[in-house]
């Protein structure tokens, strides 16, 4: 997810500009000091504080999927010691629930004042899970923003949409101003904004702030505006989406936003109930059924134990036709248990409805 942003403005210095820069005479970087003095962002005395870096709900619409990584070894831990997060990952991932949220254009915000370094506005988006390393390479970011807030703060904005972005580099940005709309670029699999902070070019978790220890579960103060706390409470497992088909659903039609039907007619060849959550941890079990128009129970499904730990995870259910179906409301339940000191627990339940006519 590096974006390289002393690349992209270092590479636009020619060499006879460095070469005229070396020359200048004293006095002037008297005046440039000066000017870098007067950026707009955090002055002396002020704490830096993260504001909300996107236009939707937490928890609803958008989803934390992924956190930065704690564990400075070879494994990963998010800032609560849990698993959404992969090995290695510098930043906060805001998801929606599909790509076509895509066509919504939902709005990427500075998280904070301070001034446009570096702007990418032209690499395509792609369908998910079909970006072409070679093609990205060392363009892993995709399109982004890069904003110095001074004091040796920096946010770095991942993934939006090609063509959305409205700031232009060295131009002066305000608290919550637009700066594009979540996209599909760069190196990801699905629709979010990959947030990143670094404080003295040294990636910071805004969930514990720049003077924590190293590793997970330590105490931290939060870069998040106050008010913000409760609406980014986290939340180890949630269901991303779900939804009724007539075809067998893959992974990626599912993320890409097929397969959600609110109507199927009573000659579909199947009747398909799928999810996709996140946050599976080991020994979760998970059910599905589908119950049909007059109460009884079409399909049931009990899933095995988990045997790991899966950020995302996709299932379904269903049935093919033995002949038309019958004319009504189906109803597809999904549950999630989780096993506890006292027992098991239902950490996640959801219904989604289809109409067949």
């Amino acid at each position: 997810y590096m974006y390289c942003r002393e690349r992209l403005v270092i590479d636009k210095l020619s060499l006879p500009t460095a070469a005229l820069w070396r020359s200048v005479v004293p006095g002037i970087c008297v005046v440039v000091v000066f000017l870098m003095t007067y950026r707009p962002g955090v002055t002396a005395g002020e704490e830096f504080s993260l504001s909300l870096p996107v236009a939707c709900e937490i928890g609803t619409v958008c989803t934390i999927q992924n956190y930065v990584d704690r564990d400075p070894g070879p494994g990963a831990r998010d800032y609560t010691c849990g698993r959404l997060v992969y090995d290695g990952h510098k930043g906060t991932d805001f998801r929606l629930p599909d790509a076509s949220w895509l066509n919504r254009n939902i709005a990427v915000l500075a998280a904070a004042p301070g001034t446009v370094i570096a702007v990418r506005n032209d690499l395509p988006d792609h369908l998910p899970g079909h970006y072409d390393p070679e093609r990205i390479k060392g363009r892993e970011c995709g399109n982004g923003v890069v904003i110095d807030h001074g004091s040796g703060w920096h946010t770095q904005y991942c993934h939006m949409r090609q063509g959305s972005i409205q700031v232009r580099e060295g131009e002066t940005v305000y608290r919550r101003q637009l700066l594009g709309s979540i996209g599909l670029s760069g190196k990801t699999e699905f629709p979010h904004l990959h947030l990143s902070v670094r404080y003295q070019d040294t990636v910071v978790d805004p969930f514990v702030g720049a003077g924590a220890e190293v590793g997970c579960g330590v105490k931290g103060k939060p870069l998040w505006e106050p008010k913000l706390m409760a609406d980014l409470v986290y939340r180890p497992s949630g269901v991303l989406s779900s939804g009724f088909t007539d075809q067998v659903p893959t992974k990626n039609q599912v993320v890409s936003g097929q397969h959600q039907h609110k109507f199927l007619g009573r000659n579909a060849s199947n009747l398909v109930f799928w999810v996709m959550i996140y946050g599976v941890q080991p020994g979760d079990e998970e059910s599905l059924r589908i119950i049909m128009p007059d109460g009884h129970v079409l399909v049931q499904k009990t899933g095995q134990p988990a045997k790991k730990h899966n950020i995302r995870w996709f299932t379904y259910s269903g049935k093919r036709a033995q002949g038309p179906w019958m004319p009504g409301e189906y109803r597809g339940e999904y549950k999630l248990v989780r096993k506890t000191e006292s027992g098991g627990k239902v950490v996640l339940q959801s219904t989604t409805a289809v109409r067949v006519e």
